[in-house]
């Protein structure tokens, strides 16, 4: 019966939100026009009375005029409404003026968050700006939408807890001047029983029955109007009243837990009797994490595979390959990411192929039945038909790459300190890094800093800064996928690092002594590899056709080509972008295939409208170089030097998985700033350098 209820209360709230939400917009322009009109109105008419005849005419500042007579009839037909409500909130709160008291400052809040709703010119416009050729309108429009999904569930907490102070005050009494300016704001008749308002402030505080409550509150409020406050007072009070009674009590409230509670139960009913479909996810990457988690409140039962118990926040590997940061600030154990979602199965395990006819995924120690799969099984190194150069060039996928590559780095300066021939030494001190996209000139930069800050003055026999730090990479400029000033900035600042950047180069050869390039040879004793990718052999565990990097072709809704129920995404899968390129191998392409792909599972059990085909929304491009230096794109955005760097940690600290990681990683960074010393400089893959000559 509850459940019932609750499940027809929730279809009611959200046509309630539908309709109500506009006309609330609709009406708070309407008041707030007609508001600004008459102030600026009364304030031209007070201006005459008080000018001396005969006298000077006081002409108003042109700004705050024009401001306040355009605005007004902009706002009310809602045309350019965000920045016109942030324009008046602004003029008049620094003008003290009649902003400063009552409830107006929060409908003019309002607007600047939700804009101008379904009723107006700006919702009409929105329609054609997807189309539009000038870019900056597009960037702005996803601008708008990210600050009302943020910001709206805030402004329906903070009204709720606004009406429920008024409440108590109302009711406790008390004559702090805060008080009296929150009753003066919000006026009930003498009549209303104390009970009744701490029991609606209660209410509302927690947003139990938020929109019942708000309700009463209207009809309370309304009672009042007139007699024991003015009409515009009340007027804005009812505005703010009703955008709860429209909107609800939002994400962070007792009504949202209840509808998802309802919601979850009404799912378990209607599945009741019948087997729960079984999606198995492979890989436990940035992709396959993401589906696991979108797919958390679905009627499925979910087996996420990999051949590692965690997951690896791959952009900040390098770091822990050149000793600045522990491989256990940038890795998750796998399970506890999923502790709290109890449709997870995590199942450690090697995959050797798949049997699409009997819909099983075959593992090196069993088998394991799917109803749908997701292959997220990312890339390994590619060496372009050359594998045999891998155990001299290795590349940096995974936490064992980055300890042995830390290793090879720690332990070339202990056998170049070690060493008596200075030919043999130099070639210890030569590091060699082949390919110049991100990866490749972060760990250039990484290291150049490391031999010339992080181990100084530890060596006696050897000067660590003069290692030689050479980037070979086969195109005509580093970071091919940034625009070209960015590619330009980053090899100023390798060089200014003294790395010693080769473009148009490409490797012949590679083994233990050093690499080939053209007609030279650089003797070189650590050779690392960040020149290209080879997708994971899921292609071959299907019997399909790879392309040159051996990813699968899927098709717009990422599904593979004759097999509607297996997907791929991530590295794993070829598929186009906005601009007809290949979607890049990017950690948040990665994340936005996989909750794709998950949103349309879960279309697919509660036979619900599939989504439309997966678009790739580009977020940004981020690399750095070394201290105080690094490049970023986003769009026609370009940033570089301290700004960018500092940004770059940023955005790298709140992406990073766990709150115990994100301050592990921030000390790390802290101390490594302040001394440049570098913490994790162990040697760990028990090799032992002999006879380093």
């Amino acid at each position: 019966m509850l459940q019932n209820l609750l499940r027809v209360l929730a279809g009611v709230g959200q046509r309630m939100r539908r309709l109500g939400m506009p006309c609330f917009l609709l009406a708070s322009r309407i008041w707030i026009g007609q508001v600004v009109f008459a102030h600026q109105f009364m304030a031209m008419v007070q201006q005459g009375m008080n000018a001396q005849p005969g006298g000077p005419l006081h002409v108003p500042d042109s700004l705050a005029t024009a401001l306040h007579a355009v605005a007004p009839l902009l706002i009310a037909a809602g045309l350019l409404t965000r920045p016109l409500a942030a324009a008046l909130l602004i003029s008049d709160l620094t003008a003290h003026s009649w902003f400063l008291d009552g409830a107006e400052p929060s409908i003019l809040i309002w607007l600047v968050v939700a804009g101008a709703g379904s009723f107006s010119l700006d919702a009409l416009l929105d329609r054609g700006v997807p189309f539009a050729a000038f870019g900056p309108l597009r960037w702005l429009r996803s601008c708008y939408r990210f600050v009302s999904w943020c910001f709206v569930p805030l402004l329906l907490f903070a009204t709720r807890l606004g009406m429920a102070c008024a409440l108590y005050l109302f009711a406790v009494g008390g004559s702090a001047p805060l008080a009296d300016m929150m009753r003066n704001t919000f006026v009930l008749p003498a009549g209303v029983p104390g009970w009744l308002a701490l029991g609606l402030a209660g209410a509302l505080t927690i947003g139990l029955a938020t929109r019942l409550a708000a309700v009463v509150c209207v009809l309370l409020v309304g009672a009042a109007a007139g007699a024991l406050m003015s009409m515009d007072q009340a007027l804005a009070v009812l505005l703010l009243l009703c955008a709860l009674v429209a909107g609800g009590g939002g994400a962070l409230s007792v009504d949202r837990l209840l509808r998802r509670w309802s919601t979850q139960r009404a799912a378990a009913d209607a599945h009741a009797g019948t087997p729960r479909p079984r999606v198995v996810v492979v890989g436990g990457g940035f992709g396959g994490v993401a589906a696991v988690r979108r797919l958390r409140n679905t009627h499925c039962d979910i087996t996420l595979i990999d051949q590692r118990n965690y997951h690896l926040f791959q952009p900040l590997l390098y770091q822990a390959a050149t000793a600045a940061l522990s491989a256990n600030g940038i890795a998750t154990p796998i399970r506890s990411l999923f502790r709290g979602q109890r449709n997870v199965r995590v199942r450690l395990g090697e995959v050797v192929g798949i049997d699409t006819a009997a819909r099983e995924v075959k593992l090196a120690d069993g088998t394991q039945q799917y109803d749908y799969l997701v292959l997220a099984t990312g890339a390994r190194h590619g060496y372009f038909g050359k594998d045999h150069w891998a155990p001299f060039a290795p590349g940096l996928k995974n936490v064992e790459d980055a300890a042995s590559i830390r290793s090879r780095l720690l332990r070339a300066f202990e056998a170049a300190e070690s060493s008596t021939d200075a030919a043999t030494r130099e070639a210890w001190l030569t590091f060699v890094i082949v390919g110049g996209g991100p990866t490749g000139i972060e760990l250039a930069g990484a290291i150049a800093e490391l031999a010339r800050h992080g181990l100084a003055g530890e060596y006696h026999a050897i000067d660590p800064a003069a290692a030689r730090v050479i980037l070979l990479h086969a195109g005509p400029r580093v970071l091919p996928a940034f625009h070209p000033t960015l590619s330009a900035v980053a090899q100023r600042s390798l060089r200014m690092l003294g790395v010693d950047v080769r473009l148009d180069t490409r490797v012949l050869d590679v083994d233990e002594q050093g690499v080939a390039v053209g007609d030279e040879r650089i003797a070189a004793r650590t050779v690392l590899w960040a020149a290209g990718v080879t997708a994971s052999p899921a292609a071959s565990w299907l019997g399909l056709p790879a392309d040159s990097s051996g990813r699968l072709a899927v098709g717009g809704d990422l599904s593979v080509p004759g097999h509607d129920r297996i997907f791929a995404i991530g590295d794993t899968a070829a598929c186009l972008a906005w601009n007809g390129a290949p979607v890049p191998g990017l950690a948040p392409a990665a994340k936005q295939q996989g909750r794709y792909v998950a949103s349309l599972i879960d279309a697919r059990i509660h036979a619900r409208r599939a989504p439309p085909a997966f678009r790739y929304r580009h977020l940004g491009s981020l690399a750095t170089i070394g201290r105080q230096s690094a490049v970023i794109e986003f769009g026609r955005i370009r940033l570089s030097g301290a700004l960018a760097w500092w940004l770059w940690g940023a955005a790298h600290i709140v992406f990073l998985g766990g709150g115990r990681n994100r301050l592990a990683v921030a000390l790390d960074w802290l101390w490594a700033y302040l001394t440049y010393r570098r913490g994790a400089r162990l040697i760990v893959d028990g090799h032992i350098v002999r006879n380093p000559r």
